[in-house]
C-alpha cells in the first residue's frame, strides 16, 4: 500500500502524502483541521477519505505532522 505496484502512483501513500505536505508548506495557516486540510486535498486531486486519512497517518508516525489541540500542523 505504500508502494503501489498498479499503474497509478497516485494512489500511493507517497504521492498523496506529498499533496499533504504541500498542502501544510503552501498555505498560511500553521495548523488545519481534519477536514480543512482535506478540502484543500481534493480542491486539485480527488482522494478518498480512507486513503488520505492512511496518508496523514503515515506522515504522522514518521514524525512529518503533528496534532496540536485537534489541529494537525508540520513537525519542520
Amino acid at each position: 500500500m505504500i508502494l503501489n505496484k498498479d499503474i497509478n502512483p497516485e494512489h500511493s501513500l507517497y504521492f498523496i502524502g506529498s499533496l499533504i505536505l504541500n498542502e501544510l508548506i503552501s498555505s498560511r495557516n500553521e495548523k488545519f483541521d481534519y477536514l480543512e486540510l482535506y478540502r484543500g486535498i481534493q480542491n486539485n486531486h480527488v482522494v478518498s477519505m480512507n486513503i488520505f486519512t492512511l496518508s496523514l497517518d503515515w506522515l504522522y508516525l514518521n514524525g512529518v505532522v503533528d496534532i496540536d489541540k485537534g489541529k494537525i500542523k508540520k513537525c519542520f
